[in-house]
């Protein structure tokens, strides 16, 4: 069981972090949000510790499964996200997708059985949130008094094909969600009859050249 992993910190996308420790990389699962705040932090080149689950993952074959670590920065994330997916029918990137709300928010609708709070949660579903109530109810309290007011995932708006393609090209570059979503309005804006990621991202970079030294173009 790996439970934490310290090393410096490589590289972030917006599903993983790849972290060296003594010249091995690790690729770390992380929840999407907290990934966009370790980028936007400037936290890549330094050293993190990143609390962690170790599971294992079903591939597309029933035979394939495949090892994995997903990663926190806090200790009581982890043992949140820990409860949350003992609930049966929760798995964990179901889990990590539907954490749009602080954790407080999530746990004191548990602990009030405010199904209808839960249901807002993208992919909780009404059964399904009965299901978080019934197995979770009276365990959920101390996290209900948590004092961080971030939530672990990023809520996804509904994108064409092709904005999803670009934004997924401008995440592998480095940049983060917001900025890549701030590049691409801007280009729609400029170039509205825009029908292809490859048209998107020539527009994102002549936008880019323009800038003048030292900025952004957002």
């Amino acid at each position: 069981m790996i439970s934490r992993i310290r090393g410096k910190l490589s590289l972030i996308t917006e599903r993983y972090a790849l972290v060296e420790n003594a010249g091995l990389f690790y690729e770390v699962m992380v929840p999407s949000a907290l990934a966009e705040r370790l980028k936007e932090n400037g936290r890549i080149g330094q050293e993190m510790t990143f609390e962690t689950i170790y599971f294992i993952e079903a591939g597309d074959k029933k035979s394939s499964h495949y090892p994995k670590l997903l990663g926190f920065t806090d200790p009581v994330d982890r043992e949140f996200f820990s409860l949350f997916t003992q609930v049966p029918g929760l798995g964990v990137k179901k889990a990590l997708k539907s954490l749009v709300m602080p954790i407080r928010d999530i746990a004191t609708a548990i602990e009030t059985k405010d199904v209808g709070q839960l249901t807002r949660l993208p992919g909780i579903g009404g059964r399904l949130a009965d299901k978080i109530v019934a197995e979770l109810h009276g365990k959920m309290a101390k996290f209900a008094l948590s004092r961080s007011a971030e939530p672990l995932a990023v809520k996804q708006r509904p994108a064409v094909p092709f904005e999803s393609e670009a934004i997924e090209v401008l995440l592998q570059l480095q940049y983060s969600r917001r900025e890549a979503e701030q590049m691409i309005r801007k280009a729609l804006g400029a170039s509205p009859k825009i029908t292809s990621a490859e048209e998107l991202i020539a527009v994102i970079f002549k936008n880019e050249r323009k800038a003048q030294p030292g900025e952004k173009a957002l």
